[in-house]
């Protein structure tokens, strides 16, 4: 009887599983329920799609505003090369990872996906109601674009952008503003030479007018001070002659590196310039006279000479009186008296100069006052010992006197002006070869992909465990949500004692299994030698008792607790 009674409540069980699922449990559901988690589970799906989509999406960059013809080419370019992009209204975006590639397919193209070109400013109808104010603003942007474009001309700007700020005029001189100019560059590997930003320099300050060179700043996208408009003289002279001793410095060593490395190696020697120079502005005017080349600057003479002729003057009554008696003797000499009457006045001036020599002397600024170098060599290979090693031994002093007289030509060396050069053999210390240090994790290409990729996994996770699981928990089984945790226990006990009746009582039925009952009747467990006798025992106990083992459940769970 007892094994009936088991037989039937295992069937209905077996029924009630193959009846219980999502569809019978829809079916017991009412509409409005069905639908609101029907909607539910599709926007969590739709949510995953979209992370998903999201994780894999690669990040795109921009190519820069074009006009719509510009546009129409660069898009027929990325067709046919089969790149995906993104429009947003006048900008076309790229993948970041072929950002390169497509700019030098669109070179190749003769396509400038620069922004549009200042000359628009220019040929567009500019209305009837804008005012001069705007008028002034476009043809200052224009003028801005134009020195942009010719500045990224050099071979090593990529990219410019100048800011011109130009002062209103003014009718009084006194009040005039002077105008300044900024430009920001973006360089190309090798940066940029002092040669090329005093070009830049010149190209703005010639292209505006009353611009001066020195209210002209120029700087890289690194933040780096290439030219100030804004130092004072003085800190811009201390730079420029920082940089004329660098420079010559600089020159000096190529001069040594060029001479000892075909003789001793590239990596045997090492060098150091030390070099002083004097920027003194000095102007001298000199003037020198000469005391034994003396010259004539000028000469005045006035001479005089009256012989003979009568006596005569004004008329009058002193000019006709009869002259006095004279002492002269009635005897004179005939020659006498004809000489007698005459006048006769000379006078001369005569003005001497000096020679004079006026010199103008202005010295040369930047000269080179003294020089230093120091010169270390190393150690050569001598021979090879009893282990077959090879020693190295210091280089014998004829051998260092050469190295210095070609390094004395080279730097042309001077001892009146005090220059120094040592030239010394010592070892070097064996070069260990440095590993380069491997880029952070978060600055490799694939960390921030994989972040995306993780980002996705975990809100989908969230929404399986968080939103779905529990939805179609609900769903399956609506009447467990609000059950006591006994209840629960029992259902699920009662879900076991289902799933093995059917194997229970096909265990309870067959001939090998010899099982006997008690008087009270209960199962007699026989003498059981292999676990799966053991196991199919404690089915037909837990088949047969359901109560019983439902309590010693209960206490197992209990201790464990």
């Amino acid at each position: 009887m007892i094994v009936g009674s088991n037989a039937g409540a295992v069937d209905q069980g077996v029924q009630q599983e193959n009846k219980s699922g999502v569809l019978g449990s829809l079916g017991g559901v009412d509409m409005m329920r069905q639908i609101t988690m029907i909607l539910a589970l599709a926007i969590c799906l739709a949510l995953a799609v979209f992370v998903m989509i999201w994780a894999q999406e690669p990040e795109y960059r921009p190519l820069g505003k074009m006009e719509t013809q510009e546009m129409v080419q660069v898009l027929d370019v990325l067709d046919k090369n089969k790149i995906k992009y993104q429009i947003d209204v006048d900008v076309v975006k790229v993948p970041e990872d072929k950002y390169q590639e497509v700019k030098m397919m669109l070179s190749r193209a003769g396509i400038d996906s620069a922004a549009a070109s200042s000359k628009d400013f220019l040929t567009q109808d500019s209305g009837f109601g804008v005012s001069q104010r705007m008028e002034q603003a476009r043809l200052k942007h224009s003028q801005e674009e134009n020195l942009a474009r010719a500045i990224e001309q050099l071979q090593s700007v990529s990219r410019a952008k100048v800011i011109l700020a130009l002062p209103k005029e003014n009718v009084f001189a006194r009040n005039t503003a002077q105008p300044s100019a900024t430009v920001v560059i973006n360089t190309r590997r090798g940066g940029l030479g002092q040669g090329e930003v005093d070009a830049i320099v010149d190209i703005v300050a010639s292209a505006v007018q009353g611009l001066e060179p020195s209210r002209v700043t120029v700087t890289d996208s690194n933040g780096r001070l290439l030219n100030s408009g804004s130092q004072d003289g003085v800190s811009a002279r201390a730079r420029r002659e920082l940089e004329l001793v660098q420079q010559k410095e600089a020159e000096y060593r190529t001069k040594i590196d060029s001479i000892l490395s075909p003789i001793l190696g590239p990596d045997n020697f090492t060098s150091q310039v030390d070099v002083s120079m004097d920027f003194t502005a000095v102007e001298q005017t000199a003037k020198r006279f000469n005391p034994d080349l003396p010259s004539l600057r000028s000469e005045m003479t006035v001479e005089n000479n009256s012989t003979g002729g009568s006596t005569g003057g004004i008329p009058g009554a002193l000019s006709n009186q009869p002259p006095m008696e004279s002492n002269i003797p009635q005897e004179a000499d005939k020659a006498t008296e004809s000489v007698t009457a005459g006048n006769s006045h000379r006078e001369a001036t005569r003005n001497f100069e000096l020679d004079t020599t006026i010199s103008h002397t202005r010295q040369q600024i930047g000269v080179v006052r003294r020089v230093s170098v120091s010169v270390a060599v190393d150690f050569k290979p001598g021979a090879a010992g009893e282990n077959g090693q090879v020693a190295r031994v210091a280089r014998t002093e004829q051998e260092l006197t050469n190295i210095r007289r070609l390094l004395e030509g080279a730097v042309g060396f001077s001892a009146q002006r005090g220059d120094v050069l040592e030239v010394v053999t010592v070892p070097f210390m064996d070069q260990l070869v440095e590993d380069v240090p491997a880029p952070e994790l978060w600055e490799q290409p694939w960390f921030w992909r994989a972040v995306k990729l993780g980002v996705g996994a975990l809100v989908i996770l969230v929404l399986i465990l968080a939103v779905v699981r529990p939805m179609l928990k609900r769903l399956i089984y609506p009447d467990n949500v609000n059950m006591p945790e006994d209840s629960r226990l029992g259902n699920e006990l009662a879900e076991i004692e289902d799933q093995y009746a059917a194997d229970t009582l096909g265990m309870l039925n067959t001939k090998e299994a010899e099982y006997s009952y008690a008087d009270d009747g209960s199962i007699l467990i026989p003498n059981l030698h292999k676990d799966d006798d053991m196991i199919k025992a404690i089915r037909a106990l837990v088949a047969n008792e359901p109560e019983l083992s439902t309590q010693v459940v209960k206490n197992w769970l209990q201790d464990n607790g």
